[in-house]
């Protein structure tokens, strides 16, 4: 998974805009429980694991950087995806995130925060729809947490990593076994987010948890030079 680079979404014109638009019967039987053991689900993988979801980060990290050739191609892509797994919240996830890049390659007018607005109602709708699956958390909350702060989007991507984070820890209970890669960016990301909003003993105490995960990989050192910084 290649979800874990900090990324700029440059929406240029749109900041201007959304700062001007914005403003005695018998009782009845009790049931009789059933007492037979019921098998537990069977957990499943990192959904960033799937192939097609693999395709999909791989692509996105191109429109990320600027392939704007990418970002039309990737939208229609999965446009078409989602029509045909409707179901598949992870990838209506990915398609609110992309149509946030639109809304930067958009030229200036409304069509810029109709993107925007579009691509929010998809990510909101992917975590309303499946809140137990921690990537489609994952992707709205890195998403609101790059946008400006004016679009109001920070303390929902804050509470969604607070969410994220107690998935992780087991607190609350998800059916995906998330590996050690993806642990850690929520780790990270959460730290990032707590720091935006000036919450710095949460930001170090999600740092150096992640930390513990593997100190040696890419994140690791990200995370220990951001908690220097905190020295």
């Amino acid at each position: 998974m290649k979800l874990f680079i900090i990324r700029c979404l440059f929406f240029t014109g749109a900041f201007a805009m959304a700062r001007a638009q914005t403003d005695s019967a018998p009782m009845p039987l009790e049931p009789v429980p059933n007492t037979a053991v019921q098998p537990s689900a069977p957990a499943q993988t990192d959904p960033f694991n799937d192939p097609l979801i693999e395709q999909v980060e791989a692509r996105h990290e191109k429109a990320v950087n600027g392939d704007t050739d990418e970002t039309k191609a990737l939208t229609a892509d999965l446009e078409k995806w989602t029509k045909e797994q409707p179901t598949n919240y992870l990838l209506q996830a990915y398609l609110g995130s992309v149509y946030t890049l639109d809304s930067r390659d958009a030229w200036p007018g409304p069509g810029k925060l109709t993107y925007l607005r579009n691509g929010g109602k998809l990510m909101d709708s992917a975590v309303a729809a499946d809140p137990n699956n921690p990537a489609v958390r994952f992707v709205r909350a890195i998403d609101y947490y790059e946008l400006p702060f004016f679009f109001g989007k920070g303390p929902t991507a804050r509470d969604d990593f607070q969410i994220l984070l107690k998935q992780v820890d087991g607190e609350i209970k998800t059916p995906y076994v998330l590996n050690i890669e993806t642990q850690q960016a929520i780790y990270y990301y959460a730290g990032l987010t707590f720091k935006h909003l000036s919450q710095y003993p949460q930001a170090q105490d999600a740092w150096r948890r992640g930390l513990n995960l593997d100190p040696t990989s890419p994140l690791g050192i990200k995370i220990n030079a951001e908690l220097a910084k905190m020295n």
